[in-house]
C-alpha cells in the first residue's frame, strides 16, 4: 500500500487530495550519501546510480492519466508539465516498542512547470510512502465490532486516514485503526461531514475522548494521545492549522523519608523471610546509600560493587558513568549485597532480563509494611541521599556530578526539604568557617 503525498512550490497548486501531510517544504532533492528533509537518506545503490521504484501514476483533480514517471528516472515531459526527477530511498521513523529502529520506503519525485502567461517556474514535489504488506493487509482487511450499516459508511476515509498516518507514528496500524474507526463512527452518528478533516480538528477529538469513549476499550487518556498523534502527522496546511505545542512541565521530585521512618523502613526490610530481604535491603541501599535511580538499581550487579581495603562500598565508574560511593550507614549492607550477589544482579537476581517492565515498583506492591509505615519508593529512597547530602553541606557540585545530573540546577527542588542551619552555625560560616 502506498501513501501519496503532494505539494507545489510557485504561483499554483494543481492536484489536492483529502489527506496532506504537509506541503512538502522539508523535502528536497540531495546529493549521494546526504538526507533530504525529515531524515530521508539517498541511496546511491550499486555503482553510485540512484535506484528506481515502480512507476507511479498521478491521479490528481488537475492531471492526466498519461503523466506517469518513467522507470528511468529521467526527464518527465507532457504538455503541462516540464522536466523533473525522482529519488528512492528510506525514511526514518520513530521505532514502535520492542524495536530497535524502523525504516519504510519513500519516493520523491520533482517536476518542473513553466506557466507562459506569469513567466514563473512552479516546482511540483510528489513523494510517497509505501507501507509494508502485512501492515497493507491489515488496513485493508480491518473490520471492528459494529454494525455493517455504521461502519460500512465511514470504512474507507477511515482506512486512508490511517493509511497516510501511520508511517509517521510509532503506533501499530491495527490500534490506529481502532481509534479513529471509534472517532469516525462517533462523529458519523451526530451528523458531522465524513471528512478526515473534520474529525483530526481539536475540538473534534476533545469531545469524543470527552463523551464518546465511554465504555470502550483503553482509557480516555489513551484514546486522545492516539488521535493526537493521527492529527500531527496529517498537517492540513490549506486550512491554516499548524501542529500542536508540546507542552511539558518539570516533575517534582518525591519528598525524602523522614530519619524516623528510614530507620523503621530499614528494621522492617531486615526482618523479612528469605531473599525478601535482601531485595528490600538492596532497594533503600543502592537508593538511600547511593541514590541512584529505579533504572539504574535494576542494572547494578555484585560485581559492580567494589570494596576498598578501608571498608568504603564504590560502584562501577563505567557502568554508571560517574563515580558513587556509597554514604558511611549503608556500606556494610552494600558490601553483605555484593557478596550474596556474585555477578548476579543485586536487586531480583531471579529475573530473566535485565530490565524487566515494573521491575522496581512491583517489589515494593508485594511487601508492604505494617501500619503506620509508608511503602518503600526508589525515588523517595533518591530525594532521601539528595535532601541528607545537602543538609551536611556535601558541595552541590559533588552531588550533583554523584546523581548524576548535568549541573547543579537540578539540585533545586530538593532545597525546599533541607533544614535551615542554626544561626549560631550561620555565623561560624559567613566568618569563614568550614563546616
Amino acid at each position: 500500500m502506498r501513501t501519496r503525498h503532494s505539494s507545489v512550490g510557485g504561483v499554483q497548486r494543481h492536484s489536492k487530495e483529502v489527506l496532506e501531510a504537509g506541503d512538502g517544504g522539508d523535502i528536497g532533492p540531495a546529493l549521494s550519501g546526504e538526507e533530504i528533509g525529515d531524515g530521508l537518506p539517498v541511496d546511491a545503490g550499486p555503482g553510485g546510480s540512484l535506484p528506481q521504484a515502480p512507476s507511479l501514476l498521478l491521479k490528481g483533480r488537475g492531471e492526466g492519466a498519461g503523466n506517469v514517471l518513467d522507470d528511468g528516472g529521467g526527464l518527465v515531459a507532457d504538455d503541462s508539465v516540464g522536466p523533473g526527477f525522482r529519488i528512492a530511498g528510506k525514511l526514518a521513523r520513530r521505532p514502535p516498542a520492542g524495536k530497535t529502529s524502523h525504516h519504510v520506503d519513500a519516493l520523491l519525485s520533482v517536476k518542473i512547470g513553466f506557466d507562459p502567461f506569469t513567466g514563473c517556474l512552479t516546482s511540483r514535489w510528489d513523494w510517497s510512502v509505501t507501507l509494508s504488506p502485512e501492515v497493507s493487509r491489515r488496513i485493508r482487511d480491518y473490520r471492528p465490532r459494529l454494525p455493517p450499516e455504521r461502519w460500512t459508511a465511514v470504512a474507507d476515509q477511515v482506512r486512508a486516514t490511517v493509511a497516510a498516518a501511520a508511517p509517521a507514528t510509532r503506533y501499530e496500524a491495527t490500534r490506529l485503526l481502532h481509534a479513529v474507526g471509534r472517532l469516525a463512527v462517533w462523529a458519523d452518528g451526530r451528523g458531522l461531514p465524513r471528512d478526515p478533516g473534520v474529525w483530526m480538528r481539536s475540538e473534534t477529538i476533545d469531545a469524543f475522548v470527552l463523551s464518546g469513549c465511554t465504555g470502550e476499550d483503553g482509557s480516555v487518556q489513551t484514546y486522545r494521545c492516539r488521535l493526537r498523534r493521527v492529527r500531527e502527522a496529517l498537517v492540513w496546511v490549506e486550512r491554516g492549522e499548524a501542529p500542536p505545542v508540546r507542552l511539558s512541565s518539570p516533575r517534582n521530585p518525591q519528598p525524602p523519608y523522614e530519619d524516623r521512618e528510614l530507620s523503621r523502613l530499614r528494621a522492617w526490610a531486615g526482618h523479612l523471610p528469605g531473599r525478601a530481604r535482601l531485595d528490600g535491603l538492596a532497594l533503600m541501599a543502592l537508593g538511600a546509600g547511593c541514590g541512584l535511580a529505579p533504572g539504574e538499581v535494576a542494572r547494578v550487579r555484585g560485581s559492580h560493587i567494589r570494596i576498598t581495603p578501608s571498608g568504603v562500598a564504590v560502584l562501577d565508574e563505567i557502568m554508571l558513568g560517574r563515580l558513587v560511593a556509597c554514604h558511611a550507614g549503608w556500606e556494610a549492607v552494600l558490601a553483605e549485597l555484593s557478596e550474596a550477589a556474585g555477578a548476579g544482579f543485586v536487586f531480583r537476581p531471579g529475573r530473566k532480563t535485565a530490565a524487566a517492565k515494573n521491575l522496581i515498583s512491583s517489589w515494593p506492591a508485594r511487601h508492604r509494611p505494617h501500619a503506620g509505615l509508608p511503602p518503600l519508593s526508589a525515588r523517595r529512597l533518591r530525594s532521601t541521599w539528595i535532601v541528607r547530602l545537602l543538609a551536611e553541606g556535601i558541595s552541590p557540585v559533588v552531588i550533583a556530578s554523584a546523581a548524576g545530573m548535568t549541573s547543579p540546577a537540578g539540585l533545586a527542588p530538593y532545597h525546599r526539604w533541607v533544614p535551615p542551619l542554626p544561626g549560631g552555625e550561620v555565623v561560624r560560616l559567613l566568618r569563614g568557617h568550614r563546616r
